[in-house]
This record gives structure tokens, C-alpha cells and sequence, in this order.
């Protein structure tokens, strides 16, 4: 599995909705538009197949930055936390 930032600029709010929920489906909201996942080689070519169908070419943008997996471990934030990248969520049932 590969790490990678994936962040957009979209300019309708309605695509803009649409790369937010199939980034959702492959790694982990960061920031608004910026996800970090991680990916096998086949993921990565669905997240991207998923994408080229919802962008548009003319005035859209998504980035795919790669990034190590000491990168990852040493990521920092200032201000409020972020959820590490390999965080489970946990339900407690009663």
C-alpha cells in the first residue's frame, strides 16, 4: 500500500459534493480538501478512474501527492487535531 495527499479544487459545488464522497470512500479527510490514503496499485487507479468520471477537465483540479511512509509517521498539525491515518473507530455497546 502507497500513501498519497490527495487534494482538489472544484469549482461547482455540486462536483465539489461529488469528489468529496468518493475521496471518503479511499482514505481519510485532513483537511476540507485534502484526504490522505492509502492506496493499493488497484485503488489508485479506481480513486483516479472515479475521479476523471466527476472533474471537469477545463476547470477542475485534483492532485495526487505520493508520500513515503516516514513522511506519513511524521506528519504535524497546528491547531485543532486531525484523526491519525490509521485510527479505528471504536463503538461501545452497552
Amino acid at each position: 500500500m502507497d500513501s498519497y495527499i490527495v487534494a482538489y479544487d472544484i469549482s461547482d459545488p455540486k462536483r465539489l459534493r461529488k469528489v468529496a464522497r468518493v475521496c471518503e470512500d479511499f482514505g481519510y479527510r485532513k483537511q476540507y480538501s485534502v484526504f490522505l490514503c492509502r492506496l493499493s496499485a488497484t485503488d489508485f487507479v479506481r480513486l483516479q478512474s472515479r475521479l476523471y468520471d466527476v472533474v471537469n477537465l477545463e476547470e477542475d483540479q485534483v492532485l495526487f501527492i505520493p508520500l513515503c511512509a516516514k513522511c506519513v509517521s511524521q506528519m504535524e498539525t497546528i491547531g485543532r487535531p486531525t484523526e491519525a491515518a490509521d485510527a479505528k473507530d471504536v463503538v461501545v455497546v452497552v
